[in-house]
């Protein structure tokens, strides 16, 4: 597969005005989950003026100017299961490879080749921007990790507003995070609002997670990096409990509920 740093286009454009025509194929996932690619390509136009923000944030970013320059593959590395496996228990690459593994996921979520790249060659993005976008698109799972939010739909809810805290303010986003915590099932209204509420205030406390060097972070105790990153752990940012639902759209297989602070407290035995 090529990597990221062989798509080449430093006269491209950084995209920032929102689109919505992506939409009008988007609705097909909810009938045949085949369709994802659909769906990410209408959240890529429909977030274009927060990512093309964070593009800009993570450039004055120290480590996001050397992230630029080396541009390295963090997707290989996250891919590598036999390096996450060889990572010592407790470590955020066991957590990470333990999130994979429990749902049978792959790393990166949307193939850098088939899906990242066709969209970036139709609408001419420049390199820099296309290296970010590839490297957010693999870190959406470490999102799920450092947070430790489940893989069940009310874990994507509280994902999304942990990445709408860290890029505040972000649109449209945010708001299908807010509908989404109103009517999907799992707790009561209040308790649900609330929590996607300290999922935001999580993300906009935490550094910028997208500047951080992941790459470094794999082999280190999972609470010492999210103390570096300035996350705090779920019972201080949720003291009121998890939100946690088993409804699961008909196109998606129901996933298996993850947490990996119980994991740590039955130690290495029971991983």
């Amino acid at each position: 597969m090529p990597g990221p740093t062989e798509y080449g286009r430093s006269g491209g454009v950084v995209p920032d005005k929102t689109t919505w025509t992506p939409w009008l194929k988007a609705w097909r996932m909810l009938i045949d989950a085949k369709y994802h690619t659909d769906i990410y390509e209408a959240f890529l136009g429909m977030e274009a003026p927060i990512l093309a923000r964070a593009y800009y944030q993570v450039r004055s970013h120290p480590n996001g100017r050397k992230l630029f320059r080396d541009k390295p593959d963090l997707l290989a590395v996250l891919n590598d299961r036999e390096y996450l496996a060889s990572l010592p228990f407790g470590s955020l690459g066991h957590a990470y490879l333990s999130f994979l593994n429990t749902n049978k996921l792959d790393a990166g979520v949307f193939g850098e080749a088939e899906t990242i790249r066709p969209i970036a060659e139709k609408n001419n993005w420049d390199d820099d921007f296309y290296y970010m976008v590839v490297r957010g698109t693999a870190l959406h799972d470490m999102f799920h990790t450092i947070g430790g939010y489940g893989p069940d739909i009310a874990g994507e809810m509280a994902n999304i507003g942990f990445h709408c805290g860290q890029m505040e303010p972000a649109g449209p986003l945010e708001k299908l995070g807010w509908f989404g915590a109103l009517t999907l099932p799992g707790a009561p209204v209040p308790f649900k609002l609330r929590y996607y509420r300290q999922a935001v205030e999580r993300g906009r406390r935490a550094d910028l997670l997208m500047a951080a060097p992941w790459e470094a972070l794999l082999p280190k105790p999972y609470g010492a990096v999210q103390r570096t990153l300035g996350v705090a752990p779920v019972e201080v940012a949720h003291p009121q409990g998890r939100w946690v639902t088993d409804w699961t759209p008909p196109s998606i297989t129901p996933p298996t509920a993850w947490n990996y602070e119980r994991i740590l407290a039955a130690g290495p035995a029971a991983a």
